[in-house]
């Protein structure tokens, strides 16, 4: 699925979605919070597509301009993403975003 546009990654997304809320109100609880936990990484993976550069791609919920400038070059970025917790749980909140940020603002 690289090389997907944005435009199909948010389709799929879209997809994802409306079958989750179908899902919901047609199965048990216990195989829906299944279901959602597949979603959500199956969610991950189509925003971290990317054509080229280091690892998988940009990990979800971070900006372009993150990935362009810390990302990219950040040891924790691997082929299936961000390995980071802290990233993970709090986009934009790990050291080497939060050093970029304060070191743009001193400039």
């Amino acid at each position: 699925m690289a090389g997907l546009s944005q435009e199909e990654k948010s389709l799929v997304q879209e997809a994802i979605q409306v079958y989750l809320q179908i899902v919901s109100r047609q199965m048990p609880q216990a195989h829906v919070q299944k279901i959602v936990q597949i979603a959500e990484g199956a969610i991950k993976k189509i925003e971290t597509l990317d054509a080229g550069g280091k690892g998988g791609g940009k990990p979800m919920g971070i900006t372009d301009e993150w990935y362009k400038h810390v990302c990219k070059t950040c040891d924790k970025l691997s082929a299936s993403g961000c390995e980071d917790k802290v990233t993970e749980k709090f986009p934009g909140k790990c050291d080497p975003i939060l050093h970029y940020e304060q070191n743009k603002l001193k400039s």
